[in-house]
Formats: C-alpha cells, sequence, structure tokens
C-alpha cells in the first residue's frame, strides 16, 4: 500500500506536479490550494505526510495548519515538509529553522531530487532505495524556472508578492525572530533581511511606490502579529 501524501500549495499545476514526482517514487499523492481545502481533506482522511507551501493561501496561518496536522487530529500526520513559495535560485545560504514546527523544507526548485528523499527519510524509509529520480526531474523542469518567474512577474504589483516574500524570510531567518520579544525588536534582528526583501521585490517590480509605502514591512508586521508579538520597542 503506498503512503498518502497531502500536497497543499496555491498552484494547482504545481501540487498536481509534485504528485506525479511523489507517484513516481512510490507514494500517492492528494492535492489542494488553499487552507479550507487542506483542513478538510485532514479531518476527512488519513495522510502520512503534509508537503505545504509555506505562504499557503485562505483563513489559517502555516503554523496553524502545522498545530492541526501534528497534534490536533484524531490521527496526527507524522511529517509536514515546508514549500518556499519565492523562485530564485540564488536564495538565502542559511540553515532553515523550525520556527513553523515543521520537520523540513525544501526550495521550490529542489523538489524533483530533495522532497522525494526528505519525505522517505522523515518517514523511516531508504531514500537510497527510492525509484524515479530522473522523471522527477522532467516532470518539474519547465514549472520551476521560466513558469513560476512569470508568475511572480504577474503578481509583482499585489500584496501577496510582499507576503509570498516574507513568508520564506522568516522560513530562513526565524530563529532571530524567536530571540525578539516585540515587533521593532524582530525588525531590527532582522533589519539586513529586510533590506535583501525589499530589493527581490523591486526587482520583480519594478514600479516605483508611493513615498512612505512599504510592503515589505507591513506584510512582515503583519506575520509578527500572527506569532503574537506586540507592537512595542526594542529591550
Amino acid at each position: 500500500m503506498r503512503l498518502k501524501i497531502l500536497v497543499a500549495h496555491e498552484r494547482l499545476a504545481l501540487g498536481q506536479a509534485i504528485g506525479r514526482v511523489l507517484a513516481a517514487q512510490g507514494f500517492a499523492a492528494v492535492t489542494v490550494t488553499d487552507t479550507a481545502a487542506a483542513e478538510q481533506a485532514m479531518r476527512g482522511d488519513m495522510f502520512a505526510a503534509l508537503v505545504l507551501d509555506v505562504a499557503l493561501p485562505g483563513g489559517k496561518a502555516c503554523h496553524e495548519l502545522i498545530q492541526l496536522a501534528k497534534f490536533e487530529l484524531p490521527a496526527p500526520i507524522p511529517a509536514v515538509v515546508l514549500v518556499a513559495s519565492v523562485f530564485r535560485k540564488t536564495s538565502y545560504k542559511r540553515r532553515p529553522t523550525q520556527l513553523y514546527g515543521a520537520d523540513d523544507y525544501v526550495e521550490i526548485h529542489r523538489l524533483g531530487d530533495q522532497l522525494p528523499g526528505k519525505l522517505w527519510h522523515l518517514l523511516g524509509g531508504d531514500p537510497a532505495a527510492m525509484p524515479g529520480l530522473v522523471e522527477a526531474e522532467a516532470v518539474l523542469s519547465t514549472i520551476q524556472d521560466e513558469g513560476d518567474q512569470r508568475l511572480f512577474e504577474q503578481r509583482g504589483r499585489t500584496l501577496r508578492l510582499s507576503e509570498l516574500i516574507v513568508a520564506d524570510l522568516i522560513l530562513y531567518a526565524g530563529d532571530r525572530v524567536l530571540a525578539a520579544t516585540t515587533q521593532a525588536e524582530a525588525r531590527e534582528l532582522l533589519a539586513g533581511d529586510l533590506e535583501s526583501a525589499r530589493q527581490l521585490f523591486r526587482q520583480i517590480n519594478p514600479v516605483p511606490l508611493a513615498p512612505g509605502v512599504d510592503p515589505i514591512g507591513a506584510a512582515f508586521d503583519d506575520m509578527m502579529r500572527m506569532f503574537n508579538l506586540d507592537p512595542g520597542e526594542p529591550r
């Protein structure tokens, strides 16, 4: 019997491609595109793992879905792997954080060569014995390059772009967020990362912003409120 994996990604085409990659390597996949559908699937079926877009849209935040998956279901999901949401081959190189409560993460352009092995490892299998690596690379090759870059260019004038960039920033630099007691302190600790995020935003969205408008800062503050940090001043 194949282990069933829930794939929750905003882009249906990418979620289905991930499902084909997993099927080629011994899994079965169910694909959903928002948090409401993910919650419904988790409550209605049993899964060996959850593959979750870190910026999945909908009513629940990423860490809330992970809390539900790992601790609140009658049959908890033992493994959660986050998918970083912004495509860039020169991404952050720091170690990932466990801030969201997930077990591991994979960058969007490494899904083909990393995701199945990470799942096999987390579920107690032998990644060296998994089949289908060549098939995985082929399935994702056209989606993880021009397709993703074009998608983010189309989103360049939307708030969603800033949310995607900040969600990835938190995934990679969240250990310093955990050291903060206020939003202001978190901004101070991640000042360099926030400036890099603003530069990425400007690369994708070259249209000048109005004076004083900072979509990256606003998205970051929204996420800090989600993690229950007070606005206040740094300690």
